[in-house]
């Protein structure tokens, strides 16, 4: 994998929260997830609780006043947070809308509803948590969805329409794993965590197969859930191994240490990237079914590169859009990794990059005399008009 080179070094500040970042993630990872590693068998969990509530309603807490706060720091100032010049325009409706959808997100449907209404009803009162082992499903929602008729309808009939309408913008305007990594995106660190250690180029790009392997393991788990649900087949052992597995290698390590612990390494979307099953089925889905989602660029680009630099994916957005010292106005949508953040439109000082129209998909007019499209296998070709 290569990342962006430059000069630019890490400030003493970083330096010493990146000593003290380390060993809290994985301190309270571990004990978050796996508090029998520190305490006999038997040993009541409470004792891990602060104020009578419970490691995952801090980690909350913590995670959403984070998002929150930046959310509406970004909303309040107004600014265009992914300008690199110190004079920074007003916000875009796009991000504007974005950051506000995230802020509803995180703090009703990842907050409030799973643990501050429950706990409000709950016998003891809202400081009196019962002792309870955290869910180990929480970066990995594909298996789940076989073990509930809700969770189906939602994950393989209501996700895949919006994919095709919106493409993967699930990622940056809803999901709670998505949500930390825009918020930490736009701040200072962040964006520069972004802009200089995300993997980029080919040998990045071919890392990407891993996401796949990731969710066809998580597909091949949940139909062995369903049918032992079904009874009709049964292996405790297999189930079991599998399940350890899942908790500890994709949940604990993948998605938990290495998701949220790679912001400073690698840029904020390691986990969405690599790993995350549910955004590669999303990928996949709206690139066999043509989705209606694209970036389109327009000749106005003058090859700064700065878009690609913005783009916490890792994709080469400038080589869609310039080649040769001349615009080249190639549309992109699903056959990339591309979550549809926006951070590649608004950092370009010459607007030239937009969104397709809704409807529109792979075909985006671009100016008056030509289409682009790219074909299945991802060859970019012009077709004129």
């Amino acid at each position: 994998m290569t990342t962006i080179k430059t000069t630019d070094q890490r400030t003493w500040a970083e330096w010493l929260f990146l000593l003290g970042f380390y060993p809290a993630i994985v301190a309270f990872y571990a004990i978050y997830k796996y508090p029998h590693w520190f305490i006999a068998e038997g040993t009541d969990l409470r004792i891990f609780h602060l104020f009578g509530k419970n490691p995952g309603f801090w980690y909350a807490t913590v995670y959403t006043a984070i998002v929150v706060a930046t959310c509406a720091w970004v909303l309040i100032a107004n600014r265009n947070r992914y300008q690199r010049s110190k004079k920074k325009e007003p916000l875009s409706a796009y991000q504007r809308g974005k950051f506000l959808s995230i802020l509803l997100a995180q703090s009703v449907a990842f907050y409030l509803v799973p643990f501050v209404l429950p706990a409000l009803m709950q016998e003891g009162g809202f400081f009196n948590d019962p002792p309870k082992l955290a869910s180990k499903a929480a970066h990995v929602y594909v298996y789940p969805a076989f073990q509930s008729a809700g969770l189906a309808v939602y994950m393989f009939l209501i996700v895949p329409v919006a994919v095709w309408f919106f493409g993967k913008r699930y990622c940056s305007w809803f999901c709670s794993c998505g949500n930390l990594a825009e918020a930490v995106g736009v701040l200072p660190w962040g964006a520069k965590w972004v802009r200089l250690h995300t993997p980029r180029g080919e040998s990045a790009r071919r890392w990407e197969v891993l996401q796949i392997y990731v969710l066809a393991f998580a597909v091949l788990f949940g139909v062995l859930l369903l049918l032992d649900g079904l009874r009709l087949f049964t292996a405790p052992s297999v189930l079991s191994a599998m399940q350890s597995g899942q908790d500890f290698l994709i949940d604990f390590l993948f998605g938990s240490i290495v998701g949220v612990g790679a912001y400073p390494l690698l840029g904020s979307r390691i986990w969405c990237r690599y790993g995350c099953p549910m955004a590669k089925g999303m990928q996949l889905f709206g690139w066999l079914t043509r989705s209606r989602f694209a970036v389109v660029p327009n000749d106005k680009c003058r090859g700064l590169g700065l878009c690609t630099k913005a783009c916490p994916m890792g994709i080469d957005v400038a080589s869609y859009a310039h080649k040769d010292k001349k615009p080249i106005e190639v549309a992109f949508g699903l056959e990339t990794v591309c979550v549809g953040c926006g951070g590649c439109i608004d950092v370009c000082p010459v607007d030239a990059l937009s969104f397709a129209p809704l409807g529109s998909g792979r075909w985006g007019v671009v100016n008056k005399s030509k289409l682009i499209q790219l074909n299945d296998s991802s060859t970019r070709m012009e077709a004129k008009k």
